[in-house]
């Protein structure tokens, strides 16, 4: 999965956008891109359920 994340500039973002996803997910791969803004995500969770974690940790996503 793939998703913009507008807000997500640094490194203290990506380190507050992983552990957003790992707690929906322990076992989820992230891979960020702060130039781009977008995170390359291989979870079993389900896309609405990262969103939705993203969102509530401060970081409103959209796919990518």
């Amino acid at each position: 999965m793939k998703f913009h994340l507008p807000d997500m500039s640094c490194g203290g973002c990506v380190r507050a956008v992983t552990a957003a996803i790992t707690q929906a997910d322990a076992q989820a791969q992230i891979e960020a891109d702060t130039v781009a803004r977008t995170i390359s995500v291989q979870t079993s969770a389900a896309p609405q359920e990262v969103i939705r974690a993203l969102d509530a940790a401060g970081f409103p996503a959209s796919a990518a």
